[in-house]
């Protein structure tokens, strides 16, 4: 192998590891912050356990990519032959993913049945995270059946077709709770603004996810023997982690910014409706940011 494709097959996995483990560092800063946090004990007992779960799974798959790289630079060092082989970090890479990403996607579909109460819908997202899931197994299953790095390029069919799978469920999620916390739009200053601070950041989270499982698709099917897609495939798992800690660890300033929302200084003048109208609408906004999961989750 040439020193030049040497460079494209190493320099990518370092950067992909760095970048995941700055991720990481945010992330366990997230986890310390829930688990110091009063409102942590107020939480169903699944939400803490999916806590717990993700910590767990980061914390492996970050010690996991820290020993991918230490294969390479250290334990064989100079050994042109090993730069051929997969290891099983690398191919442990999509089924480390989904158990990150897929219990929170369902922790996200939650939050779309409690706003809409559309089983429909609830049951359609369920449905595409299961596909998600499937879809991912079955990548990881055959990415262990992987020994030579070159044979990486039959992988491309399942591989696209789980990354499609993950930026469409992504996507049902997000244009959802869109959706759903528009219709909880009635005038009221501060809730819309609550409101419009939790589109901004249901946007700004699946654009990351999103841009990072396209960037994956197109690397790993453009350039299946190097190592660009592991630049975004390792991180992948630590965007939707942070996701949902941000949220869990941002429900205090949110309730703050809530208080008082009975402001009728905007409002036509519309009676006893109106009035209850506001009511519901603070209600919404609050069980969005899974202020009573303990009445709402099973």
């Amino acid at each position: 192998m040439s020193q030049s494709a040497v460079r494209l097959l190493l320099g990518p996995i370092l950067l992909g590891v760095s970048i995941n483990t700055f991720l990481y560092g945010i992330c366990v800063t997230q986890f310390l912050t829930y688990y110091l946090s009063k409102r942590r004990l107020e939480d169903h007992w699944t939400t803490r356990c999916l806590v717990a779960w993700e910590f767990l799974i980061d914390t492996f798959h970050s010690a996991a990519s820290i020993y991918f790289i230490w294969l390479y630079m250290v334990d064989n060092f100079l050994n042109a032959e090993f730069l051929q082989v997969a290891p099983w970090p690398l191919t442990a890479v999509p089924l480390l993913t989904a158990m990150s990403a897929c219990p929170i996607q369902l922790f996200l579909a939650f939050r779309v049945f409690s706003l809409s109460k559309s089983r429909p819908l609830y049951a359609t997202l369920i449905f595409l995270t299961t596909a998600n899931a499937g879809a991912a197994i079955a990548t990881g299953a055959l990415a262990f059946r992987v020994k030579i790095l070159s044979d990486g390029s039959r992988l491309s069919p399942v591989t696209d077709g789980w990354l499609g799978v993950s930026v469409v469920n992504d996507f049902a999620l997000t244009s959802s709770l869109v959706f759903y916390l528009n219709r909880s739009r009635t005038g009221v200053s501060k809730t819309d603004t609550v409101i419009n601070r939790l589109i901004r950041s249901v946007i700004e989270s699946a654009a990351a996810a999103t841009f990072f499982a396209i960037m994956v698709s197109i690397t790993f099917t453009r350039f299946p023997s190097m190592g660009f897609h592991l630049m975004f495939s390792i991180p992948l798992g630590r965007i939707y982690t942070s996701t949902m800690l941000s949220t869990l660890n941002r429900r205090d300033s949110l309730r703050q910014d809530l208080s008082g929302t009975q402001d009728f200084g905007n409002m036509e003048s519309g009676g006893a409706d109106r009035t209850r109208n506001i009511g519901l609408v603070v209600n919404v906004s609050r069980e969005t940011e899974i202020d009573s999961l303990r009445k709402t989750l099973p």
